[in-house]
């Protein structure tokens, strides 16, 4: 039996984390989820997600810090990071920080998951 992909969810907003939670474990995935960039960095050394998907904008550590102290990290350099957002954001910018994608709010369920679903190795969605 394969494990559930998971995925962990960084945003300073609750309601937007219960319901990427909810969302995600309904299309078969393990979500955890980080309320701060300093959780965030706790729970990915501790979980080993498949995928990060995080919110650009946070008080404190931003994304763009977190996406950039991973990055720095070994064993963590590709780790798949998608950046959730409300803003649009470019290819280069995209590059320039280190994520691979990004999700821009309001989202579109289906595309949300086929992104994740194309970070994530195949015989954990088996």
């Amino acid at each position: 039996m394969t494990s559930k992909p998971i995925i962990l969810v960084v945003d300073d907003d609750l309601p937007i984390l219960v319901l990427m939670r909810n969302l995600l474990r309904e299309f078969g995935f393990e979500a955890v989820t980080a309320e701060s960039g300093a959780e965030a960095l706790i729970e990915v050394r501790k979980r080993k997600p498949s995928v990060v998907l995080i919110d650009k904008n946070m008080p404190g550590m931003t994304g763009d810090e977190v996406i950039r102290a991973l990055r720095a990290e070994p064993g963590f350099d590709g780790l798949p990071i998608l950046i959730l957002s409300g803003e649009q954001i470019s290819k280069s910018d995209l590059k320039a920080l280190g994520a691979d994608g990004a999700v821009l709010k309001p989202f579109d369920i289906r595309e949300l998951i086929a992104q994740l679903r194309s970070f994530v190795p195949a015989e954990q969605t088996a």
